[in-house]
C-alpha cells in the first residue's frame, strides 16, 4: 500500500521514514485541527495505526470524530495547570490560539475573524493517563505559541513518545521560537534531530536508532504520493494541474452534454407527439375508470346496505324467535296457574260446603238447647251463677281490660318500630346483636310481627303443615301443589291462609 502524504509540510513522510516498521503504532496528536487537511496523523491512520487527538475547535472537533469514529477525541486545551480559560478561535483555519496577542496579530494584520469562547483546561499529563505504560510511537504538538505550557504539564517519566514533533515557529511567521520549551525537552532525555523550517524534531535516547532516519529532508526515494489535500505553497503546483485538467475534463463533458441534448430534444419531440396521443386514450381511458369507479362505489353502498338490512333481520329474527320461546313459557305458566287455581276452588267449594253443613247443624243442636224445657227451668239458676261470677271476676276483668287497653295503645308504637328496624339494614343489625341473650323475646317479637303481616313466622308455616289421607282435603304446604302459591302470598294473606287451614283441621277434628 503505498504512502499518501496529508501534512502541510511533510511531517507524516519523515515519521513514516522513520517508523514504518510499526505495525499498529499509536500517535497522539495535540493541536489536531482538520481530520483530513494538513492531517499529520490520517496517513498512519490509512496504515492502521490509532490515537488520541486533542482540539479545542468544537468544529474540528466534531469533524474529527465523524471521520475518526473509533479514535479519542479530547474537546479540550492544555496548559500546565487544569481549569479553564478563554480560547481565540480564528474560524476555518489552523490558527485559533490561547495567546490573545498573537490572535490580535491576526484579526488586524490579516483580517481574519475572532471568536472568544470558553474551554476546559488539562494537563498532557492528565489528558494521556490512559497511556501510562503503554508504547506512545510519535506525539505532535501544535499549539500556536503555547507549547511551553503544554510541555510542562507532561510528566516524562510515564509518558515517553519514540518521536516528539513540536512546532518552532511564531504563528504565520518563519522566525523561530522555541528557546523557552527547547531545554524541557533535552532534560527529559531527548536528541533533536531534524528541524523542517516549522517544526523541531526529537528523538528520545532510549531509541537513537531512528535519529538516522531524520538526516535528509524528503525526497523522491520515499515514494510517497501527495494528496493535494495540504494547504501549503508545496501542493499548489499539483493543485493547479489538476485543476487545468479537470477544466479541460468539463469541456468536453459540456460538448457531449449539448450533443446529448439535441438527441434528448429530438427525442423529446417524438415524445411528445406519442404522448398527446397517450393523453388522448388516457383520457378515454379515465372516464371510463371513472365509470367503472362509480359502478363500484354504487356496488358497495348497495352491498353495505344489504349486509346492513341483513344484520338487522337477523336481530329482528332473534328477537322474535326469544319472544316466542318466552310466550310459550309465559303460556305454559298461566294453564299450569289455571289448573292449579281450579283444583284450589273445586277443593274450598267442597271444603265450604262441609263447613256449611257442620254450621246448620251446629246451629239446629244450639237452637234445639234454647229451646228445651231444662234450659228454661235453669234460665234462674244460671243467671245466678252468672252474677256471681261477675262480681268474683269484676276486679280481674278490670285488671285485664286495663292491661288490654294498654297493649292496644302501645302496639302501634311497637308495630312502627318493628317496621322501622326491618326496612333498615343497620338498625336490624344493631337489634340481633342486642337480642341475642334474650331468645324468649325473640321468640315473642317474631311471633307478634308474623300475627301483625310483618313476617312469616316458623309457627305459621307449621300450622299449615298436616297431615291428610282424604284425597280431595288440601294438600299440606311442604306438597308440590300447594308451596309455591303459600310462598307467593303476602304476609296477611298467608296469616288468613293459615287461619282457615286451623279452621278446616278443627272442623275435621
Amino acid at each position: 500500500m503505498s504512502f499518501v502524504s496529508y501534512a502541510q509540510n511533510f511531517e507524516d513522510v519523515m515519521l513514516w521514514r522513520a517508523l514504518k516498521h510499526v505495525q499498529n503504532g499509536v500517535y497522539v496528536d495535540v493541536g489536531a485541527q482538520h481530520p483530513v487537511v494538513d492531517s499529520v496523523s490520517k496517513a498512519f491512520y490509512e496504515h492502521g495505526w490509532r490515537g488520541i487527538h486533542i482540539e479545542p475547535v468544537p468544529e474540528y472537533a466534531e469533524l474529527l470524530r465523524q471521520d475518526r469514529p473509533d479514535e479519542t477525541v479530547l474537546q479540550v486545551a492544555l496548559a500546565d495547570t487544569e481549569g479553564t480559560l478563554e480560547f481565540n478561535v480564528i474560524p476555518g483555519t489552523g490558527l485559533s490560539t490561547v495567546e490573545d496577542a498573537y490572535a490580535q496579530r491576526h484579526q488586524t494584520e490579516r483580517g481574519f475573524d475572532r471568536q472568544r469562547i470558553q474551554v476546559p483546561v488539562l494537563t498532557l499529563k492528565s489528558a494521556l493517563r490512559s497511556l501510562v505504560g503503554k508504547e506512545v510511537h510519535w506525539l505532535k504538538i501544535d499549539v500556536e505559541g503555547f507549547e511551553e505550557k503544554v510541555l510542562k504539564g507532561w510528566d516524562s517519566q510515564t509518558l515517553r513518545p519514540w518521536v516528539m514533533v513540536v512546532e518552532a515557529t511564531i504563528p504565520g511567521s518563519p522566525e523561530t521560537d522555541y528557546a523557552g520549551w527547547d531545554p524541557i525537552l533535552t532534560a527529559a532525555g531527548y536528541q533533536f534531530v531534524y528541524f523542517d523550517g516549522l517544526n523541531r524534531f526529537y528523538v528520545a535516547k532510549e531509541h537513537a536508532e531512528l535519529a538516522e532516519a531524520f538526516s535528509s529532508p524528503p525526497n523522491v526515494f520515499d515514494g510517497v504520493q501527495l494528496s493535494g489535500l495540504a494547504s501549503s505553497e508545496l501542493c499548489h503546483g499539483l493543485v493547479a494541474s489538476h485543476q487545468a485538467r479537470e477544466r479541460e475534463l468539463v469541456t468536453q463533458a459540456e460538448a457531449s452534454a449539448q450533443w446529448l441534448q439535441n438527441e434528448w430534444d429530438a427525442a423529446n419531440q417524438k415524445a411528445e407527439k406519442l404522448a398527446a396521443e397517450l393523453n388522448g386514450v388516457n383520457e378515454h381511458n379515465a372516464h371510463l375508470q371513472a365509470h367503472i369507479q362509480w359502478l363500484q362505489n354504487e356496488w358497495d353502498a348497495a352491498n353495505q346496505k344489504a349486509n346492513k338490512l341483513a344484520a338487522e333481520l337477523n336481530g329482528v329474527n332473534e328477537q322474535n324467535t326469544r319472544l316466542q320461546a318466552h310466550n310459550q313459557w309465559l303460556q305454559n305458566e298461566w294453564d299450569a296457574a289455571n289448573q292449579k287455581a281450579e283444583k284450589l276452588a273445586t277443593r274450598l267449594q267442597a271444603h265450604n260446603q262441609w263447613l256449611q253443613n257442620e254450621w246448620d247443624a251446629a246451629k239446629r243442636e244450639l237452637h234445639d238447647v234454647y229451646t228445651s224445657k231444662s234450659w228454661l227451668i235453669t234460665r234462674p239458676l244460671r243467671q245466678a251463677v252468672r252474677i256471681a261470677k261477675l262480681i268474683v271476676l269484676l276486679p280481674r276483668r278490670i285488671v285485664h281490660w286495663m292491661l288490654r287497653l294498654i297493649k292496644q295503645m302501645v302496639k302501634p308504637l311497637v308495630l312502627w318500630v318493628m317496621r322501622k328496624t326491618l326496612s333498615n339494614y343497620c338498625l336490624k343489625a344493631s337489634a340481633k346483636t342486642v337480642l341475642t341473650n334474650q331468645p324468649r323475646l325473640v321468640q315473642r317479637l317474631r311471633e307478634f310481627a308474623a300475627r301483625s303481616g310483618l313476617i312469616i313466622g316458623e309457627d305459621m308455616v307449621a300450622s299449615m303443615r298436616y297431615a291428610d289421607n282424604d284425597d280431595t282435603a288440601i294438600r299440606s304446604a311442604d306438597s308440590d301443589d300447594t308451596t309455591p302459591l303459600v310462598k307467593n302470598l303476602s304476609p296477611r294473606a298467608t296469616r288468613i291462609y293459615a287461619d282457615l287451614q286451623k279452621a278446616i283441621k278443627a272442623g275435621k277434628n
